[in-house]
C-alpha cells in the first residue's frame, strides 16, 4: 500500500515517538517513514498490516489514515483545567475506554434490576454534598485506618454504590500510553446508573489520590463530567476543591492552627501531623481558599511540589492482577467476568473491556475469587 502527501498530514498530527515507529516498521523502514513525514519523500510504501498496527497503536480507526484530517473526537469530556491545552491522544483513548466500560456497566445494572444512583436525591448545597460523601465513603471510620489502607477502603466503599473507580497512570493497560500527571489529575463521568471516577496513579502520594477521589466524587454528586487538574479557575473545580478540602481539613480547625506570620513551608510542616490524610499541596490549596496565603506564594509552592512529581518515578512494580483490578474497578471487573462465565458476554468482548489477554482471564477470575 502506498501513502501520499495527503496521508502525511494526518500522520504528522499523531504524537508519536521515534521508538514507536521503529517498533512498528523496523529500523530501515522507520527512516523511510520519517523522510515521508518530513516531506523529503513524496510517498511511503508498506503493508496494510503495518498500517493497521500503526492505527491500533495510537488508538485511531484505520480509515482515519486516509482522510484529509483526523475528525474532532466526540468522546471527549469538558475541560476543568486552567491551561486549556488539547487533550493528548493517550488521555483521549483513556477517556474513550472509560466510556465503553461505563456503557457496558450501565446496561449490566439495568438488566439486573438495579436502581439509579442515589434515586430521588437532588443534592444542591455544599453541606449536603459533604454529608453524602462522608456517608458513601464511610469517611469517619476510614480515616482511623492505618496509612496504606485508607485509599483502598474509600474506593471499596464507593464501589458499593455501583460507581466505577479506576486508578491507573496509563491508558488501556498499555505502558506506551502514559498519562501525564500534569495533564490530568483525574476525571469524572456522570451517569445516573453507573458514574465513573478516574484517578491518575502517577500521583505517588496516597494522600494526593485520596484528595482526588473525594474531589471527583463531589463532581459526580453535582452531576458533572470533566477532566481535573490542580488549578481551579473554573467554578466547578473551585467548588469541588472546597468540598474535598472541608472533609479532610475542616476550616475552623485549620484556621486556628495556621500562623500567618511564618512561611507557607513552615506552616505546612507543622500541620502535617494534625491533618495526616492530606498532601502538602492540599494543605497549601486549603490555605489559599481560606485566603491565609497569597496567590504568588501558593503558585511557588505548588510548582515546587509538582516538580517533585516530575522527578519521582511512580513504582513500576506491584502485582499484575492487582494493577488490572485497580485500573478497571473491582466491581466492574468482577461483573464482566461473572457475565462471561454465565454466557451473557463473549470472551473476546470481555478481554477488550478489561484490557487483558485471553490467557490472563482465568487467573484474574481467581484473583477476584469468582472461581477457585
Amino acid at each position: 500500500m502506498v501513502l501520499d502527501s495527503g496521508n502525511s498530514k494526518v500522520i504528522r498530527s499523531i504524537p508519536y515517538q521515534e521508538s514507536d515507529i521503529v517498533k512498528i516498521f523496523g529500523k530501515r523502514k522507520a527512516q523511510e517513514f520519517q523522510d515521508f513525514i518530513n516531506q523529503i519523500s513524496k510517498t511511503f510504501e508498506t503493508t496494510t498490516e503495518k498500517l493497521i498496527k500503526l492505527a491500533n497503536h495510537f488508538n485511531i480507526p484505520f480509515a482515519y489514515l486516509f482522510l484529509e484530517k483526523i475528525p474532532e473526537s466526540q468522546e471527549s469530556l469538558p475541560d476543568f483545567r486552567k491551561n486549556g491545552t488539547e487533550f493528548s491522544q493517550n488521555l483521549k483513548s483513556c477517556i474513550a475506554s472509560s466510556k465503553k466500560k461505563q456503557e457496558w456497566f450501565r446496561n449490566h445494572l439495568i438488566r439486573n434490576g438495579h436502581n439509579k444512583f442515589l434515586t430521588n436525591q437532588n443534592l444542591t448545597s455544599d453541606k449536603e454534598i459533604i454529608q453524602a460523601i462522608k456517608q458513601i465513603t464511610q469517611f469517619d471510620k476510614v480515616k482511623n485506618h492505618s496509612k496504606g489502607q485508607r485509599l483502598n477502603a474509600l474506593k471499596n466503599n464507593i464501589e458499593q454504590y455501583n460507581i466505577i473507580v479506576q486508578q491507573s497512570g496509563i491508558s488501556q493497560n498499555n505502558t506506551s500510553k502514559a498519562i501525564s500527571f500534569n495533564e490530568c489529575r483525574g476525571y469524572a463521568i456522570y451517569d445516573e446508573y453507573a458514574p465513573l471516577i478516574f484517578i491518575n496513579s502517577k500521583d505517588t502520594s496516597e494522600n494526593g489520590k485520596i484528595f482526588t477521589l473525594l474531589h471527583e466524587l463531589a463532581h459526580i454528586l453535582l452531576k458533572h463530567s470533566g477532566v481535573s487538574s490542580y488549578d481551579f479557575d473554573l467554578q466547578e473545580e473551585y467548588r469541588c476543591n472546597e468540598i474535598a478540602g472541608e472533609i479532610l481539613m475542616p476550616s475552623e480547625t485549620f484556621k486556628s492552627k495556621w500562623k500567618r506570620q511564618i512561611p507557607i513551608q513552615v506552616n505546612i510542616e507543622r500541620l502535617k501531623n494534625d491533618f495526616e490524610i492530606v498532601s502538602p499541596l492540599a494543605l497549601a490549596t486549603k490555605a489559599l481558599l481560606l485566603r491565609l496565603v497569597g496567590y504568588e506564594q501558593y503558585e511557588d509552592f505548588k510548582n515546587a511540589e509538582l516538580g517533585k512529581f516530575a522527578n519521582t518515578k511512580a513504582s513500576s512494580g506491584g502485582k499484575y492482577y492487582s494493577n488490572i483490578i485497580a485500573s478497571n474497578s473491582r466491581n466492574f471487573a468482577k461483573s464482566v467476568i461473572i457475565d462471561t462465565l454465565n454466557g451473557y458476554e463473549t470472551y473476546k468482548e470481555a478481554t477488550k473491556l478489561l484490557n487483558i489477554k485471553l490467557e490472563k482471564f482465568n487467573n484474574l477470575a481467581k484473583e477476584l475469587k469468582v472461581i477457585q
